[in-house]
């Protein structure tokens, strides 16, 4: 076959427009489970501080004479607790030429930009409250940081055999080895949400990892379950662990470490925002315009014991 003589083809006109789309298709994820899921709280001060209280121990051997004379009880003073706000930041800048132009599926470069930082920044909190980070009060060349949810929990749940507890606000808790990864097991996670209840939580979720969120789905007690469902449909996922002490929503996570599971009680943390998300617009410099969104956050621990976690997983 060959071209009709003389017929105009795409290929000799210079002059056809593009076709590009009015969109802009983004496929990253913008999901922060845990922020979106904890308490938000005020923080008015550089070092947020907060208390916490525990009963005294059970007293099975509580039972006085008639007539007796009272031995008045030590009190149970409350705890005082701490942590000090972490400044986090994304800024973007954008050349005036570039916002007086007309780029497909945006509006406001500059803007489309912010909107963008906003998102990174949400993912970059979510990553720093879950990881593993001590508090540092900061000075005037070192930046300040909060401790981390790893960092407060000790006792609770199970740690590879190289891996340890924090043992000061400061200091970050100790990872264990790479000979120390383990896989995850039911009994791992029933462990960890006895340790929690034991201790006066009442966890309500668990945070995963997807490698581990497909552990959970396929723990060994789904064998003797029965579910109707429509034809098309295959059930392989487990969102509910419902355990001995209550139902644990199963949250698969895509910013915090893959190592780590986070039982959690969501009404015994929060996080706490001495400024929230705040634009900033930044002095020009030459022909662009520089933005900035900043926040000024800690964590709230309202009582580590209330959690639990299971460290030092494998991932793959």
């Amino acid at each position: 076959m060959t071209k009709v003589t003389n017929a105009v083809a795409t290929y000799d006109v210079t002059t056809n427009r593009e076709d590009l789309i009015d969109q802009v298709y983004r496929i990253t994820p913008s999901d922060t489970p845990f922020m979106a899921a904890v308490p938000r709280a005020k923080a008015t001060a550089v070092l947020h501080e907060w208390s916490t209280q525990a009963l005294s121990a059970v007293n099975t051997a509580n039972a006085r004479l008639e007539g007796d004379t009272l031995s008045r009880a030590a009190a149970t003073n409350p705890a005082r607790k701490q942590n000090y706000c972490q400044i986090s930041s994304r800024d973007a800048t954008v050349t005036g030429t570039q916002r007086a132009t007309n780029p497909a599926g945006i509006d406001d470069m500059l803007a489309y930009q912010m909107s963008l930082k906003s998102v990174e920044l949400r993912k970059d909190m979510e990553a720093i409250l879950l990881g593993n980070t001590g508090q540092n009060a900061g000075n005037t060349t070192t930046a300040r940081t909060l401790r981390s949810f790893n960092a407060w929990i000790s006792g609770n749940g199970s740690r590879g055999a190289n891996g340890a507890d924090s043992t000061a606000v400061t200091a970050a808790a100790t990872d264990g080895t790479a000979g120390d990864i383990r896989t995850l097991t039911e009994d791992m996670l029933k462990d960890a949400i006895k340790d929690a209840f034991d201790d006066g939580g009442e966890p309500t979720m668990a945070l995963v990892g997807s490698f581990n969120k497909q552990k959970v789905s396929g723990f060994a007690g789904r064998t003797t379950q029965q579910q109707i469902v429509g034809k098309d449909m295959i059930l392989g996922a487990a969102s509910i662990y419902a355990s001995d002490f209550g139902d644990i929503k199963i949250v698969p996570n895509r910013t915090q470490r893959g190592r780590d599971v986070f039982v959690i009680d969501p009404t015994k943390v929060a996080v706490a925002y001495l400024r929230g998300f705040e634009p900033q617009e930044i002095g020009r410099v030459g022909d662009a315009v520089t933005r900035d969104i900043i926040s000024e956050f800690t964590l709230e621990m309202r009582h580590p014991d209330a959690h639990a976690m299971i460290a030092d997983l494998a991932t793959s």
